[in-house]
């Protein structure tokens, strides 16, 4: 039951008067000291982990625990002693700015790899251990909540910031953050923040775009990963998406930020927007918003108090919930502010980073088995990557200020004398169509002297960041003239590739190795460059598949949609489950991954321990073997196939996965349970997950195509799947997928919902205290007003400009320009107010607004009221 009719179902004495004093009594649906903190720090009664109720609080004091205090620090509350809490950006490191709003200057800290690096280890262990190294930076610079892990799916290989997000499957997702959340919050200080909750798939008009995107594909996919880390690690917070989910902005959406969260999942934390996503806050509130952020400096709180007299929207429960999960986090991480924590090494952080990127790297390539190299083999190193300007993290609100950086350059004189370099390109050009001869034939001349060529590639950061997405996933023209330049004159040819997500690989076969570092943090070229020497091998595996072209990726046709509308018609087809399903060739699969060994698979054990109507337990068995002669761990991958389906299902999906290290000939023997959930699905028809009676197949993998053992499975016992179920989505004739998804299809997937529409979304895009009165309205762009308007134009420019001045000059400033220019343009004219500290208000944002509409009378009306309000204020 949503927290709306829970209030519903007994009486609140309230009285709000017009002076916005309160008195009431709580209701008894409001739990007050609902969590289940261990914290030894916090100094509270036996029963509950804080001592501050908010049946203590005034109601001016409950509404400043709502917003933030600044951009970084969360509100205070000094007559109850607790400080204002610090928050960072992550998640691959700690980046507290030296100013508020700078990008660039920030306190030292470790760079890790990305999310896209660190998913292709698969490793939980090593995920733990960077959680508690980044928890432990926290606490040493007294950060009280990590903005970090990104969780979001990899729908489509152009998403712009999909560096910073694990995987287009959601269980490694899943399992990665889980470990990630539990290493950062070990400490007990420090608290993360999962983030963007939910169906935040693409940078484009991510402030206003509505994602529409069935229940079943968002259940089974999109909110999956959440569920999990919410239910095995209960993060301290959890920050919504900028989009909209059907209709209904995600800060204001009760079915996502209480129904499922909070009564279903059972999270406990505080959830918080991401940084101006507030569109109606009396509606975010009542939907169980706690924190909007940045702090609006009071900009909401007469449509608060206004709410609150109403008693429609908003009713004094709903503040009191979001004020009381408030004084929760405060009291639970106060000790962050109060004490100092020393790292015990700089140096072992760095130490770790390599060790970690060392696990991640994916050897996607090693034709004649060329690598590992031999100790003082001559090497060509070609790319300004390796060198004058490594790529090593991702570009907008995630940058780390490193301690260090090792480059691949550098590295390379540990294993041999013998190195020459050529840049080939620069990596600050921002002509990526372009070709430069020069620079192409002192690449010739360099790869010549040398016994291999060490090719440095990738996407430099003038083409992924936060902000805009992708135009294609093609790399830089320079880039790849160089492979077909230097293949020519030296056969043995290495690509070293730094990239924050998939990419077009049309030379493949014109080199004979290829390592994938994706954003391989501050020890990248370091680590990389010992794997190419054989220090160890190799172990990554890749978290996305690799499409032979974009056009091939069925989320392609589309994305990203329009500036208000993005449709999720491929439903569950994504990544591998879309190209296993349809047998399209691909560059290289999911799971995909080479060592410096071979294993062997045998000896598949299946066992049906438990068949009940709605429980299942399967245990599965392996033997592993190392056959080779080097140690080197392996990803096993299980999948799941279900025979014949009454409903539409992938051909096999991922439901277990480990990483097991093996000595040469060593084996071990590998063994697993797999429960319920693997072998279910999502029924709308019951609200519930389902799994039919029949026969399934396990499926043991070194990728999604290298299937090496199966055996079958039948459960006697199941529930069959509803008609909503069936006709919402039916199997595919021939037991492949749609190549093409229609109206009426798409249309069929939303049946429980009677009203939708194609042409429209199904709520309304604005909500009834939002203005939008003539062509222009809070939700206007402002890339929108100042391409019609005068007063759009300036305001335009005044914010660009002071957005510039916090990009500090250098080799980056240009690309960090763009970047800003790519937000600040796609901003909704009502962030405009949430960023400016409290110069503007809302009023005078309404009546700028009225004015571009040529409402002469509103405007002046609204001025008026602007500056009344601002008066009273001070």
């Amino acid at each position: 039951m949503s927290n709306t009719n829970k209030a519903e179902s007994h009486q609140t004495l309230r009285t709000v008067t017009d002076d916005d004093s309160v008195t009431m009594t709580a209701s008894p649906d409001v739990q007050y000291h609902q969590t289940n903190s261990t914290d030894p720090d916090v100094e509270c009664p036996p029963s509950t982990p804080t001592y501050v109720s908010v049946h203590d609080l005034t109601l001016e004091e409950k509404l400043l625990l709502l917003s933030g205090q600044t951009l970084w620090l969360l509100p205070d509350l000094p007559r109850f002693n607790l400080p204002s809490l610090t928050v960072a950006d992550g998640p691959h490191g700690v980046r507290k700015p030296v100013k508020e709003l700078s990008l660039q200057e920030a306190l030292p800290a470790t760079c890790f790899p990305t999310a896209a690096a660190l998913s292709c280890s698969w490793d939980v262990d090593f995920l733990r251990q960077v959680g508690i190294a980044l928890g432990n930076e926290c606490a040493h610079y007294q950060v009280a909540v990590l903005l970090g892990p990104g969780m979001n799916l990899k729908r489509h290989g152009g998403g712009g910031r999909n560096f910073e997000y694990f995987s287009e499957d959601p269980l490694v997702s899943a399992k990665l953050a889980t470990a990630y959340v539990q290493g950062v919050q070990a400490n007990g200080r420090v608290g993360a923040c999962i983030k963007h909750f939910a169906v935040n798939n693409q940078e484009s008009h991510r402030f206003v775009v509505d994602a529409v995107v069935d229940e079943r594909t968002a259940r089974e996919l999109y909110y999956r990963g959440f569920e999990a880390v919410v239910r095995d690690a209960q993060p301290a917070t959890i920050m919504c998406a900028y989009n909209k989910i059907n209709g209904v902005y995600c800060s204001e959406n009760e079915f996502l930020n209480t129904q499922l969260l909070r009564d279903e999942w059972g999270f406990q934390g505080v959830v918080i927007t991401d940084w101006g996503a507030t569109n109606d806050r009396p509606a975010a509130i009542a939907a169980g918003m706690d924190l909007e952020m940045p702090g609006s400096h009071g900009a909401h709180g007469r449509e608060i108090r206004r709410a609150l007299r109403e008693g429609t929207v908003l009713r004094m429960e709903h503040v009191d919930a979001c004020a009381q999960r408030m004084l929760n986090l405060m009291c639970r991480y106060k000790e962050s502010v109060r004490d100092t924590y020393e790292l015990s090494s700089w140096h072992d952080q760095h130490k770790l980073a390599k060790q970690v990127a060392m696990q991640c790297a994916v050897l996607l390539q090693n034709q004649g088995n060329l690598l590992p190299l031999k100790q003082g083999t001559s090497v060509a190193v070609i790319g300004d990557f390796a060198k004058e300007h490594p790529r090593y993290q991702g570009m907008g609100s995630s940058q780390v200020c490193t301690n260090s950086v090792v480059t691949a350059y550098d590295e390379l004189f540990r294993h041999t004398k013998d190195v020459f370099f050529a840049p080939g390109y620069h990596a600050d050009d921002d002509h990526i169509e372009a070709v430069n001869e020069e620079l192409l034939a002192e690449a010739v001349r360099v790869a010549q002297q040398a016994e291999v060529v060490l090719l440095c590639l990738g996407l430099p950061e003038i083409m992924e960041s936060e902000g805009f997405d992708r135009l294609h996933l093609n790399i830089p023209a320079q880039h790849n003239a160089l492979v077909d330049a230097v293949s020519k004159v030296n056969s043995n040819v290495i690509v070293m590739l730094s990239n924050g997500g998939a990419i077009e690989i049309p030379w493949a076969d014109k080199v004979k190795a290829i390592f994938e570092g994706y954003l391989l943090g501050e020890t990248g070229g370091a680590a990389t460059v010992d794997l190419i020497f054989g220090v160890q091998s190799p172990c990554g595996k890749l978290a996305e598949t690799f499409p032979i072209v974009q056009e091939d990726i069925l989320a392609d046709r589309y994305f990203p949609g329009s500036r208000d509308r993005v449709e999720y018609r491929e439903g569950l087809d994504v990544g591998y489950r879309y190209f296993d399903t349809a047998q399209k060739d691909v560059r290289f699969p999911f799971g995909h991954g080479l060592t410096y060994t071979t294993f062997e698979y045998g000896n598949l054990n299946v066992q049906v321990n438990r068949d009940d109507a709605t429980s299942k337990s399967v245990h599965v068995s392996f033997d592993l073997t190392n056959t080779g002669a080097v140690a080197a761990k392996e990803v096993v991958q299980c999948y799941i196939h279900q025979d014949s389906p009454s409903v539409y299902r992938p051909v096999h999906e991922l439901k277990y996965f480990c990483k097991i290290h093996l000595e040469p000939q060593q084996s071990k023997q590998v063994e697993f349970d797999l429960l319920t959930d693997a072998f279910s699905f999502y029924d709308i028809g019951v609200s519930d997950w389902t799994v039919e009676a029949g026969g399934f197949e396990i499926r043991i993998a070194s990728s999604s195509r290298d299937i090496r053992l199966e055996a079958p499975v039948v459960f006697a016992e199941g529930r069959g799947p509803s008609d909503l179920a069936k006709e919402t989505y039916p199997p595919v004739a021939g037991g492949g997928t749609l190549s093409q998804v229609d109206d009426e299809t798409f249309a069929k997937r939303f049946a429980k919902r009677k009203e939708f529409v194609l042409a429209e979304c199904v709520a309304s895009a604005e909500s009834s205290t939002v203005s939008r009165v003539g062509g222009f309205h809070r939700n206007s762009l402002l890339k929108e007003v100042a391409s019609r308007r005068l007063m759009g134009k300036l305001l335009l420019s005044v914010v660009l400009s002071a957005a510039a001045k916090e990009v500090k000059k250098g080799p980056t400033r240009k690309r960090q320009k763009r970047m800003v220019r790519a937000n600040v343009e796609n901003l909704p004219l009502r962030t405009l107010v949430l960023f400016s500290k409290g110069v503007l208000s809302f009023e005078l944002l309404d009546a700028c607004i009225a004015a571009m509409n040529y409402q002469v009378f509103r405007a002046i009306g609204g001025f008026g009221l602007a500056f009344a309000c601002l008066f009273k204020r001070n």
